[in-house]
């Protein structure tokens, strides 16, 4: 990943697919400041939260979520999303990375709120809900 630790990513996503669009917007800032509104990173960040606050369904964060809730596999999706990015554009290594790093993370992240949950997916798993917990609770040191 780039600069920024993964542990700041994953409480981004947490806070935004978790429903909290306010304090997954603070959190995104902060990653701004750490690592620059210029870095490919950032913005693909910024790509997915834009997608996602506006609902746009037909774009790559719902596609890549209702096919994960479905059921494929993470490696299938980071082979499937190196493959669609590089073929498309040969995008900035830090743009790709934070795709694939939203993959390696994506069985500790709730599901989003705004996407129907799949009878065949349970619940957040014990795993998620702790932490989901532990990010809580570092917010409020």
């Amino acid at each position: 990943m780039s600069e920024m630790p993964i542990k700041s990513v994953r409480k981004f996503y947490a806070l935004l697919f978790s429903g909290k669009i306010s304090e997954s917007e603070k959190s995104l800032e902060y990653i701004r400041k750490k690592i620059g509104d210029h870095n490919p990173y950032y913005k693909a960040l910024y790509g997915i939260y834009y997608s996602y606050v506006n609902d746009d369904r037909d774009s790559y964060i719902f596609k890549l979520w209702e096919r994960y809730l479905d059921g494929v596999d993470r490696e299938t999706l980071k082979n499937e999303m190196k493959k669609l990015l590089e073929e498309s554009y040969n995008p900035p290594r830090e743009f790709l990375q934070t795709w694939l790093d939203l993959v390696n993370i994506m069985d500790k992240l709730p599901t989003p709120h705004k996407i129907e949950k799949k009878e065949s997916k349970p619940e957040e798993s014990p795993e998620q809900i702790e932490s989901f917990r532990e990010l809580e609770e570092e917010e409020s040191e």
